[in-house]
């Protein structure tokens, strides 16, 4: 028996969960110890509560063993490459130069911190193929210390990886860049014990969580800055169906540049551990994010669960019933749920078959 972080998308009945479970609004959906029902999960899903801890036991096969892989999986052979050791190298200079800088942004010009903090971006992208390889080495990053500024430069890097695929300018690729980086400079404002706070917040913490966005744009709004960066600070957690903040902004009251950072922030968050990861499969993440669709700009959302998913054609994965197989073909309505054909040859139509998902890659 271990704990185990489990998407809700992926979460069985008999189950039970290790922890208390919060919504984002600090309110207890269940208790810890809880047995999972179809009802509770159904619950889970209802409060928008993407992922909870539970005790799982490994399931035996069919020899009553556990499961286990031969060699080092998808990402463990990611973590092991020397491109991965020189990312990660990179990125712990690049985190800590940028956390310099934007101590310094608060009280200083923009002119030249800006730029320096887009070349590290640019070193950054330099230790990487496309797109999809900078995707799958920031699924294996370890935890920072300095969550807020390791969290916004992935939120950068996400946004390069979009403002590219949607064939931006240059100008606007480095607007949309900056945007990633400055998205959550309010939580400066805030007082760190509440931001690296391990419990369930109080009221009036969260309340003060949720007034980064302003806080930010209170930082930005006399900045040399162009205005969209400003609106991402603002806007970033306001959702497509009007239940975001601070504004309850709906559709196309939201700067698109901030719906853009809104995907990479919740990718980043999604993917996101407290401990030194394995990478997680990326088929449970737009899985979470087709959950959660009606709250996303859904031409961004889209276009980048399809450019993410559709790298991982042919990769072998290992299903939830113990069996090893190939992704052959994507279901286009429902992304994170593909065709895979297993090693002895049965077909499992993913999108018709709830009953077994993808649990990692291979």
């Amino acid at each position: 028996m271990k704990i185990k972080k489990v998407f809700t998308a992926n979460l069985k009945p008999g189950m039970v969960s290790s922890e208390a479970v919060y919504t984002s609004s600090n309110h207890l959906v269940i208790q810890s110890n809880i047995v999972l029902t179809n009802e509770i999960i159904n619950k889970l899903k209802q409060y928008s509560v993407r992922a909870i801890k539970v005790y799982i036991q490994e399931e035996p096969n069919e020899a009553g063993e556990p499961f286990e892989l031969e060699g080092p999986t998808y990402f463990q052979r990611v973590q092991e490459s020397e491109e991965f050791k020189k990312f990660d190298t990179e990125f712990t200079g690049c985190v800590d130069g940028f956390k310099s800088s934007l101590n310094d942004f608060v009280t200083k010009n923009t002119d030249g911190l800006v730029d320096n903090m887009l070349n590290d971006v640019r070193d950054l992208l330099g230790k990487t193929r496309n797109p999809l390889h900078l995707l799958d080495m920031l699924q294996c990053m370890r935890e920072y210390d300095d969550s807020t500024y390791a969290h916004s430069m992935n939120v950068a890097l996400v946004c390069n990886v979009i403002g590219n695929w949607l064939h931006m300018s240059m100008d606007d690729l480095n607007v949309l860049v900056t945007c990633g980086l400055l998205h959550d400079i309010g939580k400066l404002q805030i007082n760190p014990e509440i931001i690296t706070k391990p419990g369930k917040l109080t009221d009036e913490e969260y309340k003060q969580i949720k007034n980064h966005t302003l806080y930010g744009y209170e930082i930005l709004k006399d900045k040399n800055l162009d205005e969209r960066v400003k609106l991402a600070a603002l806007q970033h957690h306001e959702r497509y169906d009007g239940k975001g903040y601070p504004q309850k902004l709906s559709g196309s009251q939201i700067d698109f540049f901030a719906t853009i950072v809104a995907v990479a922030d919740v990718y980043d968050a999604m993917t996101a551990d407290r401990c030194y990861r394995k990478g997680v499969c990326p088929f449970s993440v737009i899985e979470m994010m087709e959950q959660e669709k009606s709250l996303y700009n859904p031409g961004v959302l889209y276009m980048f669960m399809e450019r993410t998913i559709e790298a991982y054609v042919n990769t072998e994965v290992l299903l939830s019933n113990g069996e090893k197989g190939k992704v052959v073909l994507l279901n286009k309505s429902y992304l994170s749920r593909p065709v895979v054909i297993t090693e002895k040859g049965t077909s499992y139509d993913l999108s018709k078959n709830f009953k077994i998902q993808i649990e990692t890659l291979v």
